[in-house]
């Protein structure tokens, strides 16, 4: 099981699903239409004794979630935090940038996004450096060496048109 809020995109959903995990959803705050850490919690209380592994907050319209709240919860908890920081590029709490609470955070340059590009793309950070190369890795074909495969993977490269369009941007 996998946390995140009720008024997500379907992407985020859809990702948990993929993974082979459920999501279990949680309201928001009616002010900042984040993730709200009071209902976190009683979600959390909720599915006892089953614990959910992971918590997906998601930055929306520019709005940091409660970052400190719910890293506080997740760390109580044993659960992983990875945000969603699609609608928040360069959004900040208390002067940190969002996609830098949790192991990790992903960024979409979607057209529509905050940051758009001039088609798909993304980005995802992490202070990890074990989950940093694993993610390497799974970008490119799982190669650990060019043309040799350890692990199952993709082709999800960012282009070097998208990459200049974003770098100007």
């Amino acid at each position: 099981m996998v946390i995140t809020v009720a008024n997500t995109a379907v992407a985020t959903a859809a990702a948990i699903v993929r993974i082979g995990a459920r999501p279990v959803f949680v309201d928001v705050d009616p002010e900042r239409l984040t993730m709200d850490p009071v209902h976190l919690v009683a979600v959390i209380d909720a599915l006892a004794p089953q614990r959910p592994k992971a918590i997906i907050p998601v930055h929306l319209y520019g709005q940091p979630a409660d970052m400190p709240a719910i890293v506080s919860i997740a760390a109580e908890n044993g659960m992983a935090v990875v945000e969603d920081c699609a609608q928040a590029h360069g959004a900040r709490i208390d002067g940190r940038r969002v996609g830098s609470w949790g192991q990790a955070g992903c960024f979409s340059t979607y057209p529509t996004k905050n940051l758009g590009g001039v088609g798909d793309g993304g980005m995802i950070t992490t202070h990890n450096g074990r989950l940093a190369e694993k993610l390497r890795r799974i970008r490119e074909y799982g190669w650990h060496e060019r043309y040799i495969s350890r692990t199952p993977g993709t082709n999800s490269r960012l282009d070097e048109l998208q990459a200049a369009v974003l770098r100007v941007k």
